[in-house]
């Protein structure tokens, strides 16, 4: 996603911010490793490992690389939107922007989406006995009985699991294997010692319950392993009066209808990884009205020294955004919430906005002695990054220690989320500042690969979940084999084609050198 344009005739060169190109690469590329470490630690992600049976510490590196990821990306975005504008004007930047980021995203919401949508069913199916197997491990019996999974009901038996524990509604697993129409696992109950006569809080027996919402076949079971048959002789379930009144409840239960908050019937349920581009949507279109506006307040304010100071503006309203993450507190949450639908949720659309308002102002700042801002922001980065390391260990304890603090952990995540800012910024600054072609095409190849990674990222979860190997292992041949395959597909068949063109702008083959060429040509 190159930004860096040539300037207007007569307006001398334009310069390039490798480091920050570097960066936003940067950035792009980690969302493969995050993406990949989701199957190692327990969560409801489509390809779950089966050695997820703890965090093994991918959990820290999810919220370590989430907590500043992003917030990142959208600063760069901001900052080369400002340049783009300023150098080319706001119709070559709206035209500029449509090119590479709403055309990729039309496309990929016809291609990339619905192979996200495929693979991650097909994974699921996997998932789920991962999931049963590893709650009855645990001595968890509800979740084998809510996924449907026999198997894993004598599993949680033996690590000590009630067959006959009490639930909210004071209702056993005989009562929520009934209301869910599961025969198998109703006879592994039983098979288990469930008490088919217990009772829930509406004096109704596992039986009344199948027969309520119309499960003939648990019915059957349930009669076979003891319970009493409650039809009149020759009688068909069907034929009690009551049979299946329950159905349509169970159906709104368990297939609840989602309204659609945006108040159109919209075929787009999920981007999924491509809200990004959708928020840069969003995010440019305020930006090309604003940005005028803008300009012309700030002609009005001499001091270069006072508009850095707006700048400051930014963390206090990075904090009370933060305060909304996790819904407002109901949940632990550590970073930015995800919001993937047609209308972004608006905490999380402005808390980016927070951080692309804050680039594109870092465009037209300068220090004192008239130096970009911007080269400056991260100068003590041998003193923030190690610092922030410690604030990052602080957060996490207060967000999901043995005594949480709500407002201490919004407080360090903000923190830690402009501490790796600004420390990123200048450890980028300090190593790669200068012209590197191995990191430019890594950061041109890098828009690409976040765009195809994430069905390539499953489906390799899902082949490997069941081998017998340690979890590290796994995850490097995943970030290492899709990343391989990702850079061979941009060097054969993106860099130098139109694919390529479009998202970051025409490139053109290196010529071979006059003794290269002659050794060809025979010379």
């Amino acid at each position: 996603m190159s930004d860096h344009e040539a300037a207007p005739s007569g307006s001398g060169p334009a310069r390039r911010w490798h480091d920050l190109d570097a960066l936003r690469g940067f950035a792009m590329l980690l969302g493969i490793g995050l993406h990949a470490a989701l199957a190692f630690f327990p969560s409801f992600w489509p390809a779950q490992d089966r050695g997820a049976t703890d965090g093994g510490g991918f959990d820290w590196f999810l919220y370590a690389v989430h907590g500043f990821r992003m917030p990142v990306f959208f600063l760069l975005s901001g900052f080369f939107t400002a340049m783009l504008w300023r150098r080319r004007g706001t119709v070559a930047l709206v035209a500029h922007r449509a090119r590479r980021i709403v055309l990729p995203l039309a496309l990929g919401m016809i291609t990339i989406v619905p192979a996200v949508d495929w693979v991650s069913e097909r994974a699921t199916q996997g998932s789920i006995d991962n999931w049963a197997m590893g709650a009855a491990k645990e001595g968890d019996i509800w979740l084998p009985v809510l996924l449907g999974q026999p198997d894993a009901v004598p599993v949680a038996v033996a690590n000590g699991a009630d067959v006959d524990v009490r639930g909210d509604d004071e209702g056993r697993p005989l009562h929520l294997a009934a209301f869910m129409d599961l025969p198998d696992v109703t006879q592994e109950l039983l098979d288990a010692g469930a008490d088919y006569r217990l009772t829930n809080k509406d004096g109704s027996t596992p039986l009344v319950v199948a027969v309520w919402v119309g499960s003939e076949r648990v019915a059957d079971v349930l009669v076979t392993g003891g319970a009493a048959d409650i039809r009149a002789d020759d009688q068909q379930w069907q034929d009690i009066e009551w049979f299946g009144q329950g159905a349509l409840f169970k159906q709104l239960v368990l297939e609840p209808e989602v309204e659609d908050e945006t108040g159109l019937d919209s075929w787009i349920d999920q981007f999924h990884h491509l809200w990004f581009l959708w928020f840069l949507c969003w995010l440019v279109a305020g930006f090309a009205l604003i940005a005028p506006l803008a300009n012309e307040v700030g002609k009005g304010i001499a001091s270069a020294k006072v508009r850095r100071r707006l700048l400051w503006i930014a963390f206090p309203l990075t904090l009370a955004l933060q305060a909304r993450m996790g819904d407002s507190g109901a949940y632990e949450a550590f970073g930015p919430d995800t919001s993937t639908g047609l209308l972004p949720a608006a905490h999380v659309l402005l808390y980016y906005a927070v951080f692309f308002g804050y680039g594109a102002a870092a465009f037209g700042a300068r220090t004192d002695d008239g130096e970009p801002l911007i080269d400056r922001l991260g100068q003590h980065w041998r003193i923030v990054l190690p610092a922030t390391v410690v604030i990052f260990l602080m957060a996490i304890d207060a967000t999901f220690g043995d005594e949480p603090n709500r407002w201490g952990s919004v407080v360090l995540q903000v923190l830690y989320v402009w501490g790796m800012t600004f420390g990123l910024i200048g450890l980028f600054r300090r190593l790669l500042s200068g012209e590197r072609y191995w990191v430019r095409y890594l950061s041109d190849a890098s828009y690409w690969m976040y765009l195809l990674h994430l069905p390539l990222v499953i489906l390799a979860q899902d082949w490997i979940r069941d081998w017998d190997i340690p979890r590290i292992p796994k995850f490097l041949a995943i970030c290492w084999g899709v990343s391989g395959l990702l850079l061979l597909t941009y060097r054969y068949l993106v860099r130098y084609t139109p694919i390529g063109t479009l998202l970051n702008g025409p490139r053109t083959r290196p010529e071979p050198s006059p003794s290269v060429a002659g050794t060809i040509d025979g010379s």
